[in-house]
């Protein structure tokens, strides 16, 4: 082996080392974070629902700088949060601020991501038709951050997206369902769930993880397409299920069972040569993620009037992500396999990814 050789194997496992590392460690990558803005408008009241990153929390409420933020920490700072959050988010009614109430605090996992959920509360003196945001929460530490907001209001839904350039919107709540429908508009909504899939698989991590660690022993393309192929019928099988409200799950054992799928797989990685029955275990696993997608679709919301198709988009939009992650992923690895030293190379990757799942996994049963 020449020393060119061993510099270019050496630099592709420091480069999937930082990769893989990135995905695990909080302050490692924080190039962009994903939270969600679940909002309910009945008569004069607002009902809030906010996730945040925990990584976007971590600069001004990590106390004890661990590097972790759960419900000893957040609740030992609920005045100070509330503090931060009236400065940064705000809602008003007829240019008139309303006054925010911070009713609860809680550090969860919500596919994948841990973070904190706020729950507010937002009163008015007359019911609202009409309302203001302003929201500019984490954009100091975190530019790239995105809030997938959804606002209800009884038949009513409205979809957008907050990031740092789009902070302030008017929302408007129609006076019939017929006003509803005409001002949500189907094919507006219908994009926003697509836009929102792409998102989500583009910054799930241990999807793409999982998708990684398919493929490193796929020796075609044809072999890499029957396995993503048995993953999307799986994963669409279960995402409408569960959305849709026919079978029922408990969001964290999900969790759990999406870290022990990236183990079995990057563990099975150092044994198998080829991926002929691996389509066999990836439609299980398909099903297990699809149960994922659903989680963090059921955070966003979906619309009474239009379940189906915002369903359809959403997958399509998951399916358009791992189709971009595929194609700069796959031709990288089928042209590295000419090389002596990929079968070493797809070892060490896949035992870095087995101790990333690991931690995931250990993460999440506790």
């Amino acid at each position: 082996m020449n020393v060119r050789t061993m510099n270019a194997r050496t630099f592709l496992s420091l480069l999937m080392f930082v990769l893989l590392l990135g995905t695990s460690t909080p302050v490692l990558a924080h190039s962009e974070s994903l939270g969600y803005s679940a909002i309910t408008v009945k008569g004069n009241e607002i009902n809030y629902e906010l996730f945040l990153d925990k990584r976007d929390l971590l600069p001004q409420f990590d106390a004890n700088k661990d590097g972790e933020m759960d419900n000893e920490e957040v609740s030992s700072q609920k005045e100070g949060i509330a503090t931060f959050l009236r400065k940064y988010l705000r809602i008003a009614v007829d240019s008139n601020p309303l006054t925010m109430e911070l009713l609860s605090i809680e550090a969860v996992t919500r596919d994948a991501t841990r973070g904190v959920v706020f729950q507010l509360q937002f009163t008015a003196d007359e019911a609202i038709e009409q309302f203001d945001m302003h929201y500019n929460l984490v954009y100091e530490d975190a530019p790239f951050h995105k809030s997938i907001l959804s606002v209800q209001a009884g038949e009513f839904l409205y979809q957008d997206i907050l990031e740092n350039h789009r902070k302030d919107i008017q929302v408007t709540m129609p006076l019939s369902q017929i006003d509803a429908s005409a001002q949500a508009g189907t094919g507006s909504v219908l994009w926003k769930y697509f836009v929102i899939g792409i998102e989500h698989i583009l910054i799930g991590y241990d999807h793409l993880l999982f998708l990684l660690a398919l493929v490193l022993i796929a020796p075609r393309f044809k072999d890499a397409l029957k396995i993503v192929t048995a993953f999307t019928i799986a994963h669409s099988i279960t995402l409408f299920l569960v959305a849709s409200g026919r079978i029922h799950v408990i969001p964290s054992w999900v969790e759990a069972l999406i870290a022990l799928s990236i183990c079995y797989v990057a563990v099975e990685n150092l044994f198998v040569h080829k991926a002929k029955w691996r389509w066999i275990w990836t439609t299980v696993f398909g099903l297990i993620h699809g149960m994922g997608f659903a989680g963090a679709l059921a955070d966003i919301g979906l619309p009474e009037h239009n379940l189906i198709g915002s369903l359809v988009t959403f997958n399509l939009g998951v399916e358009a992500g791992q189709i971009m992650v595929l194609c700069l992923l796959l031709p990288s690895l089928i042209w590295l396999q000419r090389f002596p030293w990929y079968r070493k190379f797809m070892l060490s990757t896949s035992c870095l990814i087995f101790l990333v799942a690991l931690y995931w996994l250990i993460e999440r049963l506790q």
